[in-house]
């Protein structure tokens, strides 16, 4: 397939309200020049994101909407196609819990699979047999983390999420390109973020190597789904941390992971 031409296309961003969603939808639009369907549950960000990105010369539109309801998440698909032609459709939305998984209320859990996983299952659902129905090569891309191919204590019900969203994702992407349809996999690290901000990772890993600017990170997610990659790790650091991951026993990567965490964590007062 060539590459996604998204110029006065339509594109749906879900998470758009802060972190990598902005700056993924900015992209899009900025550089890009699509048109943007921004989601997320805070209306107030939306709106100052749909401002700046319509005083660009695009159109923007706001669907305010908590990917954990059910309900929700069957209305970003019929207000997203409402009266226009989605062409790209980012699934990015995810949230997490960092620390002792024993501390995760059972509520928070299954917010968490709700959110990362049933919504995105759902959307991807909606979505691919709308984009080959259109026939206009359009695609998908699912944002899934590096938590999903390495095992991550202290993050393990959200690497667990994450790892179910990249093995769907990369399984889906021989199923839809019969179908004149991609779908890319995309698997950040570390990201400078008020995702990190607020778990303290940014705290204790902001100035290494390890964290992305969250708008580096954003144009390299929009290059890998125009280009209709496969699975995309950005920065070479991570791209070592995979290969490494690969070479050594999965044990032994658990454990050093989980030593820089738990030091992360006592540094947070835990």
């Amino acid at each position: 397939m060539a590459r996604m031409d998204l110029r006065n296309r339509w594109a749906l961003v879900t998470g758009a309200s802060s972190g990598l969603g902005r700056e993924i939808a900015r992209d899009l639009a900025i550089r890009h020049g699509a048109n943007v369907v921004l989601v997320a549950r805070r209306a107030e960000r939306l709106k100052d994101l749909q401002d700046e990105l319509t005083g660009r010369g695009v159109q923007a539109e706001v669907v305010v909407a908590d990917l954990a309801k059910p309900d929700d998440v069957e209305r970003v698909y019929h207000e997203g196609v409402a009266g226009r032609d989605i062409y790209a459709v980012i699934l990015n939305a995810g949230v997490t819990h960092f620390g002792d998984h024993r501390d995760l209320p059972w509520a928070l859990f299954e917010q968490m699979l709700a959110t990362n996983v049933t919504s995105t299952v759902r959307l991807t659902g909606h979505f691919v047999p709308y984009l080959a129905q259109r026939n206009q090569g359009g695609g998908l891309m699912l944002v899934t983390s590096m938590t999903g191919l390495v095992p991550t204590p202290y993050q393990a019900a959200y690497s667990a999420t994450k790892a179910f969203l990249t093995t769907f994702g990369q399984a889906l992407h021989h199923e839809v390109s019969r179908e004149n349809v991609s779908l890319t996999t995309f698997a950040p690290g570390g990201i400078l973020t008020e995702f990190g901000q607020s778990n303290g990772l940014n705290d204790h890993f902001g100035d290494s190597i390890q964290m992305m600017p969250a708008d580096i990170c954003a144009r390299m997610a929009v290059d890998a789904m125009v280009a209709r990659r496969y699975l995309t790790v950005p920065g070479k650091f991570n791209q070592l941390q995979l290969l490494l991951g690969q070479v050594f026993p999965r044990k032994l990567v658990g454990t050093v992971v989980a030593q820089a965490y738990r030091k992360a964590l006592s540094e947070r007062g835990h």
